[in-house]
């Protein structure tokens, strides 16, 4: 073996020396680079880390010295299959100026207290369709923990089939749910999902990320639903439209003990630019009223988002929705408004937005008092601006500050004290 290893070595030997010969007879190309680019890398060497945002310098824009740094980080790897573990966590607080005794900040919904909460410790196990394939199949789980899951609890999942109890959930305020369990297919252009799944309606979502504000408007929390349950078809007409269908089994029901399908659809478009896209949904189908009664109730949600300039958007929403007899026999409730954002851009770091809401409880069935109880018919009108900080791709901080304030029959802030309600608020949303 040792005489076979230097003969291989003696045998190597001129290919090693023409291989010195020739770069030394073609030297490489010199690449230089100025002093005053050297400094400013190494001034920042101590910045690069595996997320983009904010340096110790400025809001410049940039993302450091290499790409790569953009990427956000991840806990997990992606599993066997295309499966990937991610999610979130976030925390926050608000308080009113009222100095409110009992704590309560209601009607606001989702940061409803005055006090300091975990509000989703959020986890999303998902296989994504391959949008580049014939046909794929995948699916999602998303599991919430906090005092968010409160509003995605459903009968015959989180809690007992008449919707009284609850299964597992102990803590009036943590709890446990699963707002999102399903399996989809696509072939080419027509997309198929069944199971629980988020609602279309509307501009906001539960998933903390994908909001600009900690607080939630009034439309989104009472005027449509959050989840349902069913079989949800999609077809992409070509890459700018899209139209969905589906038929479900109510509103934020998953398996209860009374039960009638209802009908979804809607119908998204973006223009050529990518400046303008709009969104429509129609839902109607019988639900319970409140008289513990089904009805039919219908609600449509219209969204219009126009990019006025590269860093400047403005977004629309009107949402208008009615149920056939939810006060008894002949008495019809109707609720509606029109939601406006304006979200502008300011750097890789900083963006600021501003929100204007009305919402017309017409007959004050959808919008709880300060004691959590309906009855307060009138306009509730509320004005939000805010801050969002991202000093890094997986980090967010959103500062706010909120007036809401009603025009009909009653007060439904600070213990029925007042007409309207001043807040100040912030979370921070750490993805992973």
């Amino acid at each position: 073996m040792q005489l076979k290893l230097l003969a291989f070595m003696i045998a190597a030997v001129p290919t090693v020396c023409g291989l010195i010969a020739r770069v030394q007879a073609e030297p490489p190309d010199v690449v230089h680079v100025s002093d005053a680019s050297i400094d400013a890398a190494l001034g920042r060497i101590g910045t690069l880390t595996a997320v983009c945002g904010c340096d110790s310098w400025s809001c410049d824009g940039g993302c450091g010295v290499v790409d790569y740094a953009c990427v956000p980080w991840t806990l997990l790897p992606e599993l066997a299959g295309g499966i990937t573990i991610t999610g979130w966590i976030e925390a926050g607080g608000a308080a009113d100026t009222s100095r409110n005794t009992d704590g309560s900040l209601l009607p606001l919904a989702f940061a409803d207290r005055q006090d300091m909460t975990v509000n989703q410790a959020y986890a999303v196990i998902e296989r994504s369709l391959n949008s580049a394939s014939s046909w794929d199949i995948g699916g999602r789980i998303d599991i919430l923990f906090g005092t968010d899951a409160r509003f995605t609890e459903v009968p015959g999942l989180e809690l007992e089939r008449d919707g009284l109890g609850s299964k597992w959930n102990g803590n009036s305020s943590y709890r446990l749910s699963a707002p999102q369990a399903y399996v989809e297919a696509s072939v080419g252009d027509w997309s198929t999902k069944i199971g629980h799944w988020y609602a279309m309606a509307g501009y906001e979502t539960v998933t903390a990320p994908q909001n600009f504000f900690y607080t939630h408007a009034y439309t989104m929390a009472y005027g449509e639903p959050f989840t349902y349950t069913g079989v949800l078809v999609k077809y992409d007409v070509g890459d700018r439209a899209s139209l969905r269908a589906a038929v479900h089994s109510g509103w934020n029901s998953f398996d209860g003990s009374r039960e009638r399908a209802g009908f979804v659809g809607g119908a998204s478009w973006t223009s050529a630019d990518e400046l303008t896209s709009v969104s429509l949904t129609l839902t109607t189908g019988d639900e319970i009223n409140n008289v513990n009664a089904y009805s039919a109730r219908t609600l449509y949600s219209i969204v219009v988002s126009q990019r006025i300039t590269e860093d400047l958007t403005y977004v629309f929403q009107h949402d208008n929705g009615w149920q056939q007899d939810d006060g008894g026999a002949g008495v019809d409730s109707e609720w509606y408004g029109i939601n406006q954002y304006l979200l502008y851009h300011l750097n890789a770091c900083w963006s600021m937005a501003a929100r204007l809401e009305w919402f017309r409880d017409d007959d004050g069935v959808r919008v709880p008092n300060w004691a959590g109880n309906t009855g307060t018919p009138g306009s509730y009108w509320e004005t939000t601006l805010g801050l969002n900080w991202r000093p890094g791709t997986n980090l967010t901080l959103r500062p706010e500050l909120r007036w809401d304030w009603f025009d009909g029959v009653g007060n439904p802030y600070s213990n029925g004290q007042s007409k309207d309600q001043f807040t100040a608020s912030f979370d921070a949303i750490l993805t992973f």
